[in-house]
């Protein structure tokens, strides 16, 4: 599912560390099936979002980049539905069984239920 123009023009990611760890301290958690979402209101105005995935989620450096790819793209192309915030997700070892489709219906649900989904769809 695609939501808009879905082109990344310009920097969507949380790039330093203390942007990360502002996040991590004050930001409001919620938990999903596949991975854990944290928020807080976007200082700056923009939608920003970092995917942290250490060796916890697996050694190989090749699964791990899989893990934040399949999230990358899932949110590349739904962030047109959603607000500005600055965003922090942790994928779940179990994301590793499931299709592309199902982690963006997940981030879809998680974004709805933290209330950033600007749109009510179903699917």
């Amino acid at each position: 599912m695609q939501i808009g123009h879905a082109s990344s023009k310009g920097s969507l990611s949380l790039r330093r560390w203390s942007e990360f760890e502002k996040v991590k301290k004050t930001g409001v958690k919620t938990g999903g099936q596949n991975m854990i979402l944290v928020k807080i209101e976007s200082p700056d105005g923009k939608l920003r979002i970092g995917i942290i995935c250490g060796r916890k989620f697996d050694k190989r450096a090749v699964v791990r980049n899989r893990a934040r790819r399949v999230i990358r793209e899932s949110f590349r192309l739904i962030r047109n539905g959603v607000r500005e915030a600055h965003l922090i997700i942790i994928p779940r070892k179990i994301m590793m069984d499931r299709t592309a489709a199902e982690v963006q219906k997940e981030l879809v649900k998680l974004l709805s239920k933290a209330g950033l989904w600007k749109e009510k769809l179903e699917f």
